[in-house]
């Protein structure tokens, strides 16, 4: 019998993509193809182009001039913008999507949601969303203090809160230290919305072992603003450090993250401290090459039995 014909993909799936880059093409050739009039006029308001002000506040000019850091964050936005739309030139639309959203509602909001509180297009919305992306990853990659010692939790809150704590996913993070709580990588092991049972333990040891890390520390966020851990936290945490013991590898905490606070488990008990004493057996059993007599392994698997 011969193969039935497998049913078409849906053409709004396989040609969204194109579609959008055909917009920005369009959108860049309608730009270049038609100058821009001196004034647009729109309900008797006279909007001036960015190209008639003063080169001094023009933000493409101030960045090359003065460098990004001296741009504020409407001048940034306008950049990304490019232009603006009837009624107001890009510096206009920057300014009003932050007095109503303001920076981290920007950042937060997904291309649906922007694109319709802004009255922009995708292809601007979807070039901001971009430009947030591209920056964030660059933040994750950056070697930041790598040789200054974790020893609290309010660090790790200080050096993640802005990777994460605005995010409207969940993400997990693990970090691998060194003998000095120094950090060796840091690694986004999950991104999007994590199942507590879908986590892995093997996957959250993977780069402590691969980079030979003695220590760890596990970080991920709550959108929903609470830092209260949920009982899957709790029990990944446990079989975490379970599993890390037996690898000799110290699991020092794991730390919930939201926009303005933070928890920690070892702080809360979830953890078991680790005390000087405890540190001490794991590193002789780390070291130590003495085989124990035969008779306490009789006697301990008597006990055990």
């Amino acid at each position: 019998m011969p193969n039935s014909p497998q049913p078409a993909e849906p053409a709004s799936d396989r040609d969204h993509l194109a579609e959008l880059q055909a917009l920005w093409a369009q959108e860049d050739a309608d730009r270049a193809r038609q100058p821009e009039p001196q004034e647009i006029q729109d309900h008797d308001r006279t909007v001036q182009r960015i190209a008639d002000l003063d080169p001094d506040d023009r933000p493409r000019e101030r960045l090359l001039r003065y460098g990004a850091d001296a741009l504020a964050n409407y001048e940034l936005l306008a950049i990304l913008l490019s232009s603006g739309r009837p009624g107001e030139n890009a510096l206009d639309v920057s300014r009003r999507l932050l007095k109503e959203r303001g920076l981290v509602g920007l950042l937060r909001a997904d291309v649906k949601e922007l694109t319709q509180v802004s009255g922009l297009g995708e292809a601007k919305v979807t070039r901001i969303k971009a430009a947030v992306e591209f920056a964030s990853r660059g933040l994750a990659d950056d070697d930041w203090n790598s040789r200054e010692p974790l020893n609290t939790a309010d660090q790790v809150f200080r050096r993640f809160q802005p990777l994460i704590g605005d995010l409207p996913r969940e993400e997990v993070w693990v970090l691998v230290l060194d003998r000095q709580n120094c950090v060796i990588r840091e690694e986004r092991i999950y991104q999007g919305m994590v199942d507590g049972a879908a986590v892995r333990v093997a996957e959250l040891l993977r780069p402590v072992i691969l980079h030979q890390g003695r220590s760890m520390i596990l970080v991920h966020n709550h959108p929903s603003g609470s830092t209260v851990p949920s009982r899957a936290d709790q029990v990944l945490t446990t079989e975490l450090v379970q599993a890390a013991d037996t690898m000799a590898i110290d699991m020092l905490d794991h730390i919930i993250v939201t926009r303005d606070n933070f928890k920690s488990m070892l702080n809360m008990g979830v953890l078991p401290r680790n005390r000087p004493e405890q540190q001490t057996t794991k590193a002789n059993k780390r070291e130590s090459t003495k085989p124990k007599p035969t008779k306490r392994k009789r006697a301990s698997r008597t006990r055990n039995a």
